[in-house]
C-alpha cells in the first residue's frame, strides 16, 4: 500500500511539472511555437512519458482549465452561493471567468476554439471538459430549489442552453478583446435571464421560457 502510494505521489508531481512546465512555454512562446519536443524539455521527461500523460498540447490547456476551474470554486463557492439571487451568482461567476480569461487569453484561445470543449459535445478522457458547466448546474438546481428560476426545463437542460451563450460571448470577445468581456458576459446573461419577450406577450414567447 505504501509502494503504491508513492508511486501515485509520483506521478502526480510528474503530472504537475508537466501541467507548469507547458503553461508557462505556451504563456510566453505562444501555443503553436510551442512544441511537445519542447514540453518534455521543460519538464525534465521523456518524450514518451509526456505522451503517456497527455496525448496533446491541446489535452494538457483542458486539464489544466480543469484545475483552474476546481481550485477557484473552492476558493468561492460559499460566496457565490450565499448571494441572493440566481442572477446575481451567475454574474459572480461571470466575473471570476473574465478576470482570468483577461489575463490568460492565449491559452483561452485554445480553449475555446476546440468544440469538444463545448458542454453539448461528446466528452472524452483525452480532452477532459473544464468542468465550468457542473457549478452553473449547482447554481441553477439552487434557484429552482429556491422559486427563483421555473421548474419548466431541467437544470441540466437550462445548464446546456446557458453554457451556449457563456461560450458564444467568449468567441466575441476572442474577435473583438479591446471589448470588456464581463461586459460581454453581463449582456449575455441579461438576455437569458430576463428573456425577449413583451410584457403583453404570452410567457410561451420567452427566451427558451427558462426563467421567471
Amino acid at each position: 500500500m505504501t509502494d503504491q502510494t508513492m508511486r501515485e505521489r509520483k506521478k502526480e508531481a510528474t503530472k504537475a511539472g508537466i501541467l507548469n512546465a507547458a503553461i508557462e512555454l505556451i504563456n510566453t512562446n505562444g501555443f503553436t511555437a510551442t512544441t511537445m519536443q519542447h514540453i518534455a524539455g521543460k519538464a525534465d521527461v521523456a518524450l514518451r512519458t509526456l505522451y503517456n500523460y497527455f496525448p496533446s498540447k491541446e489535452s494538457i490547456v483542458a486539464t489544466y482549465l480543469h484545475i483552474v476551474v476546481e481550485d477557484q470554486a473552492r476558493k468561492r463557492w460559499d460566496q457565490i452561493i450565499s448571494l441572493d439571487s440566481t442572477y446575481n451568482r451567475l454574474l459572480a461567476m461571470c466575473r471570476i471567468s473574465a478576470q482570468w480569461m483577461t489575463e490568460n487569453a492565449t491559452l483561452i484561445e485554445v480553449y475555446a476554439l476546440d468544440p469538444r470543449h463545448y458542454f453539448y459535445g461528446v466528452e472524452t478522457d483525452e480532452i477532459p471538459r473544464s468542468g465550468y458547466e457542473d457549478f452553473v448546474e449547482q447554481v441553477v438546481t439552487l434557484g429552482q430549489n429556491q422559486g427563483d428560476i421555473s421548474p419548466m426545463f431541467s437544470a441540466a437542460v437550462i445548464t446546456q442552453h446557458y453554457m451556449g451563450v457563456y461560450y458564444s460571448n467568449i468567441l466575441t470577445w476572442l474577435g473583438n478583446p479591446e471589448q470588456d468581456l464581463l461586459e460581454i458576459f453581463k449582456e449575455g446573461l441579461d438576455v437569458f435571464y430576463q428573456g425577449i419577450k413583451a410584457e403583453s406577450v404570452d410567457a410561451g414567447v420567452v427566451l427558451a421560457g427558462m426563467f421567471f
